[in-house]
């Protein structure tokens, strides 16, 4: 522990003297709290490992670099440090860990910077019930952290209300959904669960042990085989123009003089159908030919009892 320890005192030293003209051992001894001592022996230890220092006497006095060694501060602007630290401090203040919070708190070592451009605006919480994500990505960021069992009420795709006890491994983000990805004892397998379903996190004492986790994991492969891959070719009305760029690949999208040809692969399940009830009236399917039968179907079903 104490070696870690030091090591991390010594990343957070140069770290201040890439950020500085120059810091005395008192201010560092007072930062780091531990003795005037203790620094100076970091200094060596940095010296020792290639670092090019070297320490003034006198009222003025403290540790520097040597000038051709702070061409290395390029290796971030102030903007992209700032960047980085909204990023951070976002992920960090909607349920990060302890080692996010520490990233976090070494980049704002190496930008003391105030100001606040808004050149980039990142927001990693989702819009919908703000503070009630907030809660549940902490509470399962905590259970991850101390490995510490979870019970969840969820909703499934039939939005019927069920009750799982999981053990959370790892938090991410696909697009803009989160999702909490861990071992669920009621189907004895890891399981994806998204946040936006999860109704209440409960944290028990109860601990798990981690054991190896699939080689494959579902954010790095498609969740379906190619195989069953159909060509969808479809006519848009051109009205859609500026709306075809936020569903469709622009390089699936041939434009004509009267309408816009689409063309592209993919699996045709009930997800398909959300996507060709947003381009109605817009829309003609010109293949496969029993997509467009089952679409037909589903609208004269959906006119029927609404009339």
């Amino acid at each position: 522990m104490g070696e870690i320890m030091k090591i991390d005192r010594l990343l957070g030293i140069l770290m201040q003297l890439i950020n500085k003209e120059k810091v005395t051992a008192k201010e560092l001894a007072d930062h780091f709290e531990v003795s005037v001592r203790t620094i100076q022996r970091d200094m060596d230890t940095l010296s020792m490992a290639g670092i090019p220092l070297y320490a003034d006497v006198g009222k003025n006095g403290g540790y520097a670099l040597l000038d051709n060694y702070k061409l290395e501060k390029s290796f971030l602007s102030k903007s992209e440090a700032n960047i980085l630290i909204k990023f951070l401090e976002n992920l960090d203040g909607i349920g990060g860990s302890k080692e996010i919070h520490s990233i976090c708190n070494k980049f704002q070592i190496i930008s003391n910077s105030t100001e606040d451009d808004e050149k980039l605006i990142i927001k990693l919480s989702p819009l919908i019930s703000d503070e009630f994500f907030k809660a549940n990505l902490s509470s399962l960021s905590s259970a991850r952290d101390s490995l510490s069992k979870v019970d969840i009420k969820y909703y499934d795709v039939n939005f019927n209300e069920t009750q799982r006890t999981i053990h959370p491994y790892t938090l991410l983000m696909l697009g803009t959904i989160w999702y909490v990805y861990g071992y669920c004892e009621l189907r004895m397998d890891f399981r994806l669960f998204k946040l936006s379903r999860i109704i209440s996190v409960e944290v028990l004492e109860d601990k798990f042990d981690k054991i190896d986790s699939p080689t494959e994991k579902p954010w790095e492969s498609n969740t379906y085989d190619k195989e069953y891959e159909e060509r969808i070719i479809l006519k848009l009305d051109k009205c859609l123009l500026g709306k075809i760029a936020d569903i469709f690949d622009y390089h699936n999208c041939d434009i004509k003089d009267d309408y816009i040809l689409v063309t592209f692969n993919s699996i045709i399940d009930e997800w398909i159908f959300p996507i060709l009830l947003s381009l109605t009236p817009y829309v003609e399917i010109l293949k496969p030919v029993h997509l467009k039968k089952s679409y037909t179907e589903k609208l004269i079903s959906g006119i029927e009892k609404n009339t």
